[in-house]
C-alpha cells in the first residue's frame, strides 16, 4: 500500500470513528465505544474512560474488554490513584505520552507490576472549558507523534458527544453545581437538610440463592472418584448411592488379608491337633490365636473401607454439585467436599458485600432481593448473619459474606439464582 493510500485509509477510519461516536444514544453506549472502538484508529492493549465527579474526584467508568470494572480490584485502584495524581499536575489539560520515568516514584513499582510500557493521557474538555473526564490508553511500546495527533483530533468529537449525552440524560439537579460557588451553596443547603431529616443508609451487593442447613457429602477416605450414580441437581432418597471411589487397591489388600487370616486359622488348627502330644505345639496355640484376632481385625477393617468406597445419601433432598466430568478420575482426600444435599424448600440468600461498600449492619436488618429472572418482584428477607472477616470472591475482590433468611412465602426461588440485594443499615 502506497503512503497516499495509507493516508486515505487513515482518514476514512477517522471519519467513520467520529461518526460512530456521534451516533451513540446513551452514556453506556458511548463509554463502550470510546474504550473499545478507538482500537480501529490506534493500537493499544487497554483503554480506560474516567469521569470527573461533582466531588472533584475521578471515577473509572469503563475499561476495554470488561463488562463492568470492579472498583475494588487492585489494578483499578492503582489506575484511579494514578489518574488523580496526574490531574494535580499543571499539564493535566494536555494530551501526554507518559513513560515510567515521567510519573511519581510511588507509582513506578505498580507501573512495572502491571506491565505498563507507555501511557497516553487524553483529557476530554467540555464546551465550557472544564475537564469532564478523559481517556487513558496503555500499551508496551511508546506512542509516536502521529498517534498523538490522531488522538487529539478524535478527543474533540468524544468530548462534544459525551457532554451532549450528559445534558440529554442527566436530571435537572445535575445542573445545580456548574459553578463552584453555586455548588458550595447547594452543598450547604443539603447539609442542613440532611441534619434535620433522618436518613436510612442502604447498600447494593450481589446475591445468590443457596440452600439452608444443607448436608455436606465429603470423601470418607483418600482415593480417586471412579463413578457417579446421579447427575447434578437430581432428587435423591435416603440410602441412595451417590458416587463410588476406585476400590482396586483396597480390594486387593482385602483379598490378601483374607488369605493371611485363612493361613493363620490353618496353622492354629494344626497346632491344636498337635497340642495333645507335643508340649511345644501347645505353647504356640495362644500365639496363633492372637494372630487370628489380628488378621480378623485387618479383614474387618478392609471390608469397612470397601463399604465406604460407595457413598450413599444420608437424607432425602437435591444433590448440588458441579459437572460430573470435573470429578471423575480426580484424587480426593478424606473430608474433601464433593457435593451437598439440600432441601429445595429450605433456602436463604447469600450476599457478597464489597469491602468498599460496607456499612453498619445489625441482625434482623431489612433486605430486598432482586433476582435477575424477575427484577420487578423483589423478595423480602431479614439479615441473619454477617461475617466480620472479608474473603476473596471468585472475581478477586474482597467482600463480606452475609446470610439473609427469606420471608416471602408466596413463591419459592430456585437454588443458584442470582441477582442484587439491597441491604438497609442503621
Amino acid at each position: 500500500m502506497t503512503p497516499a493510500e495509507q493516508q486515505l485509509l487513515l482518514l476514512s477510519t477517522l471519519i467513520q470513528l467520529e461518526k460512530r461516536i456521534r451516533q451513540t444514544q446513551t452514556l453506556a453506549e458511548f463509554a463502550f465505544a470510546a474504550v473499545n472502538e478507538t482500537l480501529r484508529l490506534i493500537r493499544y492493549r487497554q483503554g480506560i474512560l474516567w469521569e470527573m465527579k461533582l466531588t472533584g474526584k475521578p471515577g473509572i467508568e469503563a475499561v476495554s474488554g470488561v463488562d463492568k470494572p470492579e472498583k475494588n480490584a487492585p489494578f483499578i485502584v492503582y489506575l484511579h490513584d494514578l489518574i488523580e495524581k496526574t490531574l494535580s499536575t499543571s499539564d493535566s489539560r494536555k494530551i501526554l505520552s507518559l513513560k515510567k520515568e515521567d510519573i511519581d516514584k510511588r507509582f513506578q513499582d505498580g507501573w512495572q507490576e502491571w506491565g505498563i510500557g507507555a501511557l497516553l493521557w487524553c483529557p476530554l474538555i467540555s464546551p465550557l472549558g472544564e475537564i469532564q473526564g478523559g481517556l487513558v490508553f496503555i500499551r508496551p511500546e511508546a506512542w509516536n507523534e502521529a498517534e498523538i495527533a490522531l488522538t487529539e483530533r478524535v478527543a474533540e468529537a468524544y468530548a462534544y458527544t459525551w457532554d451532549a449525552l450528559k445534558q440529554r440524560k442527566q436530571p435537572w439537579y445535575s445542573q445545580l453545581g456548574k459553578g463552584k460557588k453555586t455548588l458550595r451553596l447547594w452543598g450547604l443547603f443539603f447539609f442542613v437538610l440532611f441534619m434535620v431529616l433522618p436518613i436510612r443508609l442502604s447498600v447494593l451487593a450481589p446475591v445468590e440463592i443457596v440452600p439452608y442447613n444443607d448436608i455436606i457429602v465429603s470423601s470418607p477416605i483418600d482415593g480417586v472418584i471412579r463413578r457417579f450414580f446421579i447427575s447434578p441437581n437430581d432428587v435423591v432418597k435416603k440410602g441412595q448411592s451417590l458416587f463410588r471411589l476406585d476400590d482396586t487397591a483396597i480390594r486387593n489388600e482385602y483379598e490378601v488379608s483374607k488369605k493371611s487370616m485363612s493361613v493363620a486359622q490353618t496353622e492354629h488348627l494344626r497346632a491344636v491337633n498337635k497340642a495333645f502330644a507335643d508340649e511345644k505345639s501347645r505353647e504356640s496355640v495362644m500365639l496363633l490365636e492372637a494372630q487370628i484376632r489380628e488378621k480378623t481385625a485387618e479383614v474387618n477393617y478392609m471390608a469397612e473401607l470397601l463399604e465406604r468406597c460407595e457413598v450413599r445419601a444420608e437424607t432425602d433432598g437435591l444433590a448440588v454439585f458441579g459437572d460430573v466430568n470435573d470429578w471423575l478420575g480426580k484424587p480426593v482426600v478424606v473430608g474433601e467436599k464433593i457435593m451437598s444435599i439440600a432441601n429445595p424448600k429450605s433456602i436463604e440468600a447469600e450476599i457478597r458485600l464489597p469491602v468498599g461498600d460496607a456499612i453498619n449492619l445489625e441482625e434482623g436488618a431489612e433486605v430486598l432481593v432482586f433476582l435477575n429472572v424477575e427484577p420487578d418482584r423483589p423478595l423480602t428477607a431479614k439479615l441473619r448473619r454477617a461475617a466480620y472477616e472479608a474473603q476473596l470472591t471468585p472475581e478477586g475482590a474482597l467482600a463480606f459474606r452475609l446470610k439473609a433468611s427469606l420471608i416471602s412465602k408466596d413463591r419459592l426461588s430456585r437454588i443458584g439464582l442470582r441477582g442484587t440485594a439491597k441491604i438497609y443499615g442503621k
